[in-house]
């Protein structure tokens, strides 16, 4: 059987991650030694991650914390995570949940190297399908690094996902999962499901209002050097 590292990005989020640890206690024996997970508190300010880690943890979980707080850094957070991530991963974000239903569908499931796998996803709040995450991914740790990570020339800025989703596609082979099914967290059901700390789209941390970063971009393609920050591994 696979060994899968879920690996999320964390941002005042203490909430959220609770409802992870404890369905993660769920998960039948058999099946914990095949998980471990790795977190990257996002430089949070008033509610670090730590604070809600359990005394007993049910497989290992690393943490790791950005210490400048920028605004939506998520993407140099998962580049952390997967420069210490091995083999494969359930790349996703904190207000996804792995339920127990699915443990051993996505244990047990087919994956091919230079593959990437896209989940299906319903919601918490009443059960229903809900369209795919654009930001989900079951693929392995190489395969992310062939594709060259997430790009940190956006860090600081909102809607950035769809550069790495680009260079995967040219790099490996997209198989939608309709096997698998997450579990989607509004801030209705859990209210630090998702971050809500910084603005969106119409505030000037969006990446199509910041005209000299996209020119910029065009000089420079590729993404740069990762990890352009200061970070510490906290356990």
């Amino acid at each position: 059987m696979d060994k899968i590292t879920i690996v999320m990005a964390y941002y005042e989020n203490g909430g959220m991650l609770d409802i992870h640890f404890k369905e993660w206690e769920t998960y039948p024996k058999k099946y914990k030694p095949c998980f471990e997970a790795i977190i990257v508190d996002d430089g949070s300010q008033k509610d670090p991650a730590i604070n809600h880690f359990p005394d007993d943890l049910p497989f290992p979980v690393s943490l790791y914390r950005i210490n400048e707080d920028i605004p939506w850094n998520q993407n140099g957070a998962r580049n952390l995570a997967m420069t210490n991530a091995d083999g494969w991963c359930l790349l996703t974000d904190m207000d996804h949940l792995l339920p127990v239903d699915q443990v051993s569908t996505l244990i047990k499931m087919r994956k091919e190297y230079g593959s990437f796998y896209r989940p299906l996803r319903k919601r918490a709040v009443d059960s229903l399908s809900y369209k795919q995450h654009p930001n989900t991914y079951v693929l392995h740790r190489d395969l992310y690094w062939q594709a060259g990570g997430f790009d940190e020339a956006y860090a600081g800025y909102y809607g950035t996902d769809s550069t790495f989703r680009k260079r995967l596609i040219s790099t490996g082979q997209k198989v939608e999962c309709d096997s698998l099914t997450l579990t989607l967290y509004g801030r209705e059901v859990i209210a630090d499901a998702s971050t809500t700390n910084y603005g969106r789209k119409g505030s000037e941390y969006h990446v199509s209002q910041n005209l000299e970063l996209a020119e910029r971009k065009k000089l420079c393609p590729d993404p740069i050097q990762p990890l352009n920050f200061s970070w510490w591994k906290v356990r």
